[in-house]
């Protein structure tokens, strides 16, 4: 039979037979793992729609392509450097809200093209960050959510400028909304119907006769700004609080007030106030108490005082009226006011405590008044070392009603009298007037 088949019929033989092993051997292989997937794994194997080639449930595959990662530029002064145009930053993501670049001179890449567009595109609580160079106009913008407003902060201190004729209007829809101002230039007037309005380290100059900023209700809160204007500085007409910590505020020399305080409460701290007719009124109206603390209240330089002469009053607290017409009970709620430490020069009066006030003065500086202290009838006061210099007509003036306690303070006169009580004058060192309605006890009188 080998001699019939032949050699070549042989090989053939063989390679047919090797053939179908293999093939019996792969089967058995191929066996295992399709008996080892799920059911919900074989599912997905099988669905024509899994366009996922490494859809399989629970199968991770090292061929798998890895998530993409986003490089973040690093910020100014570190490594990685300032904005590179490019939007990595997930908070600049267009369509994101959370938070919008503006470009009011040259159009940069990714920015809007002024503050009114912006605020069309960031969400509540966002950020528009504007990139100094050309001014933008917020002339008549109306601020109706929450929001920043900063200097884009890759150019190395560099401030945004933001001009207006019109006064910008901050209305947010939530009245706990607070619409912030940061590292800005301000050259316009601002008004607050409801919400918060917050500056830090904004200067804002107000050109026209108008207030540059306006309370109509909510809150304002100033850190380590400055308010320049030709009519008043801060006018809180009405609101719930007014907080002014560093910076300064001030107003022309013929404006009415430099800050107008008509508001439920007020902290006022490390401020210099300068300018006005009147330095400072406080209306006492609200339901908590006014604090000042290291204030200083000028009428001006020595030279400017010299030109336009001194002021009405630095600081005039509470109203005309003593009160309702009902009895008054010793342990009523209501506001007082309080200031400690600070300086007030150049005014007629220095401190005035008018009709229905609480306050204390504790260690204030008047300097060149008419009078330096002034209580009027029906104010309850607490006056301790305090240092009135160089005054004109009275160091302490009281009138006939006032009520309260002056103790350790210390009068120069240059003229007049150091304490009168309704048209009583004395410059003794301790003294009752009205039956014990006033003590004077400790004072140092030189007249």
């Amino acid at each position: 039979m080998r001699d019939r088949l032949g050699a070549g019929a042989t090989m053939r033989f063989l390679a047919l037979a090797a053939l179908t092993a293999a093939g019996t051997l792969f089967a058995l292989a191929g066996s295992g793992p399709t008996q080892a997937y799920s059911g919900a794994q074989a599912e997905a194997q099988s669905d024509p729609r899994s366009a996922d080639p490494y859809s399989f449930p629970n199968i991770d595959l090292c061929c798998k392509p890895k998530k993409k990662r986003h490089h973040r530029p690093g910020r100014p002064g570190r490594p990685g450097g300032g904005y590179n145009g490019d939007w990595d930053d997930e908070d600049f993501r267009p369509g994101s809200g959370r938070a919008v670049r503006v470009s009011c001179g040259e159009p940069q890449r990714y920015s809007y093209s002024s503050i009114g567009e912006a605020l069309e595109h960031v969400r509540e609580g966002g950020r528009i960050v504007v990139r100094p160079g050309a001014p933008c106009d917020i002339s008549g913008l109306t601020i109706d959510q929450g929001v920043t407003i900063e200097s884009d902060d890759y150019s190395y201190g560099a401030r945004a400028d933001l001009r207006g004729g019109e006064c910008v209007s901050v209305a947010p829809s939530y009245p706990s909304s607070v619409v912030s101002f940061r590292g800005i230039d301000i050259d316009g007037c601002v008004v607050v119907q409801h919400g918060r309005l917050d500056f830090n380290e904004v200067n804002l100059a107000s050109r026209s006769g108008d207030d540059a900023v306006r309370l109509n209700g909510g809150t304002f809160s100033s850190t380590d700004s400055t308010i320049r204007a030709r009519g008043i500085a801060v006018n809180a007409k009405r609101g719930v609080m007014v907080s002014l910590t560093g910076g300064g505020f001030a107003s022309s020399a013929r404006a009415e007030h430099v800050i107008r305080l008509e508001v439920d409460g007020a902290n006022l701290q490390n401020t210099l106030i300068k300018g006005g007719v009147v330095g400072v009124y406080v209306g006492m109206q609200g339901r908590y108490p006014v604090t000042f603390n290291r204030v200083q209240v000028l009428r001006g330089e020595a030279s400017e005082i010299y030109q336009v002469g001194p002021g009405k009053a630095g600081i005039v607290v509470g109203g005309t009226a003593p009160g309702d017409d009902l009895p008054s009970l010793p342990n009523l709620p209501g506001t007082a006011f309080t200031i400690e430490g600070g300086v007030i020069a150049g005014y007629v009066d220095g401190l005035v405590f008018s009709s229905g006030v609480r306050g204390a003065a504790k260690g204030v500086n008047i300097a060149h008044p008419g009078r330096g202290i002034v209580v009027e009838a029906g104010a309850s006061v607490d006056l301790r070392e305090n240092k009135i210099s160089r005054v004109k007509r009275t160091g302490i003036h009281l009138a006939g009603g006032a009520t309260g306690s002056a103790s350790f303070n210390d009068i120069q006169c240059d003229d007049g009298n150091c304490v009168c009580y309704d048209g009583e004058c004395t410059s003794r060192s301790d003294r009752e007037f009205g039956r014990g309605a006033f003590r004077m006890s400790g004072t140092r009188c030189d007249d």
